[in-house]
């Protein structure tokens, strides 16, 4: 299984309204801040959309979401509540949903609490109108059942529960969960005292705690500063997200490397007050550390070439093994320490097929990436045929190819052969 990142998005949710779907039933008396303009009533109509009232879930079917944009629907409640928010995406597509209130603030936000890919969080609501507007991660569009129900409804989403996610069955361990925004009155751990400023000059601040007991985090800083920020133990699975001072949602992340999180600003963060919050979607009673340090690009494009994420530059600044012209099979072995990656680059003679086998020799989970010489992904794979071991079979033309192998995990240390055919058309 592999994961790929979002880094910084230092947008606000009310730039993603651009873009907003409309629908039959549309609502101009529920603003949200601007969010409900253009939203679909989810029960077809004001009266029919009273979530203490509904029978059951109320549910809008199949409902494209753009690119860059959000699809909202309307609900509301006429006495308090606990209520179950869903996404479901159909496949391919990678849902994220955000509730707001009347007056536009944020109340929870979800990414992957559904299972797979899919949105779902629970929370307590005050009676009042409220727009859930559902994007597509990293801005991409998609199509999605997007429901609200009470948590005696059915649900339309699996949740965390099962295998990984649910402690092998351990029923003290969460199954799905949501965040709350931090707002200006949440409890929140201090991290790097008053100012984190000097602190970043020294290599940042750190603070290691477990997510349940310390599931908010908050710094200042006095002036203007690239950020990353990072959470990591992966067998917590923590995700880790990112709110101004007012509790307005600037970024969010699961999965960077590995199981750990992380979120690049790269562009300085005003001088002000944040919050970082947290969620585990694993075991919220192990350790997790979060780091603050200064965002620094050629560490951050370093650190890409080590994962295997990015192909570094062939000038001899980066360790990279040098296979010359394909021949017709080949085969080597290399010994692969963790989310190292090793580096190999190789020239297509012409154009034809090409077959790439990484194996376990010895204690190995390999992925395996390939770039062309631009440095583009071109072509990736984990875990073929049902087995550890990963394989690539395409089309290439002629030209200079960069392969990255890299164990899954850290835990991984050993010995992974790398073979190789290439195959020439029978016309030339």
């Amino acid at each position: 299984m592999r994961f790929r990142l979002s880094v910084a998005a230092a947008a606000s949710p009310l730039a993603l309204v651009l873009g907003l779907t409309t629908g039959p039933a549309l609502a101009q008396q529920v603003e949200c801040g601007g969010i409900g303009a253009g939203g679909t009533w989810i029960g077809g109509t004001p009266e029919a959309s009273d979530v203490a009232t509904a029978m059951g879930t109320l549910s809008l079917i199949e409902q494209p979401v753009p690119s860059g944009g959000s699809t909202v629907a309307l609900f509301s409640l006429s006495q308090p509540m606990e209520v179950r928010l869903e996404a479901q995406p159909t496949p391919g597509g990678d849902s994220v949903i955000e509730l707001y209130d009347a007056g536009g603030q944020l109340v929870v936000t979800d990414d992957d609490s559904g299972g797979g890919l899919a949105s779902r969080a629970e929370t307590l609501l005050q009676p009042g109108e409220y727009c859930l507007a559902t994007r597509g991660f990293g801005g991409s569009a998609l199509t999605a059942d997007i429901a609200v129900g009470q948590l005696g409804h059915a649900a339309i989403t699996q949740g965390l529960s099962g295998g990984f996610f649910d402690g092998d069955g351990d029923p003290d361990m969460p199954i799905f969960v949501g965040i709350d925004p931090c707002l200006p009155d949440t409890p929140a751990t201090p991290l790097g005292g008053d100012m984190l400023d000097a602190m970043l000059d020294e290599g940042g601040a750190e603070a290691t705690n477990t997510i349940s007991g310390t599931p908010y985090y908050r710094f200042s800083l006095a002036s203007p500063q690239p950020l990353t920020i990072r959470a990591e133990n992966p067998n917590a699975d923590p995700y880790i997200y990112v709110f101004d001072g007012q509790g307005e949602l600037l970024a969010e992340n699961d999965d960077y490397d590995s199981l750990n999180s992380r979120i690049d600003f790269t562009d300085p963060l005003p001088a002000g007050d944040y919050c970082i919050g947290m969620r585990a979607l694993a075991d919220p009673e192990l350790p997790v550390t979060v780091r603050v340090a200064r965002y620094d690009q050629q560490a951050a494009l370093n650190e890409l070439y080590t994962l295997g994420e990015a192909a570094p530059p062939l000038d001899g600044s980066w360790p990279v093994v040098d296979m010359g012209v394909l021949p017709p099979r080949a085969v080597r072995d290399a010994q692969v320490s963790g989310r190292n990656a090793e580096w190999f680059t190789f020239e297509m003679p012409s154009r034809g097929m090409i077959l790439i086998d990484a194996i376990e020799v010895t204690d190995s989970d390999p992925m395996i990436a390939l770039f062309d010489d631009l440095g583009r992904e071109i072509a990736f794979n984990d875990d073929a045929g049902g087995s550890l071991n990963s394989q690539l079979a395409l089309r290439l033309d002629p030209g200079r190819y960069m392969l990255s192998v890299v164990q899954y995990a850290d835990s991984y240390q050993g010995i992974i052969r790398i073979a190789t055919e290439r195959f020439v058309p029978a016309t030339e």
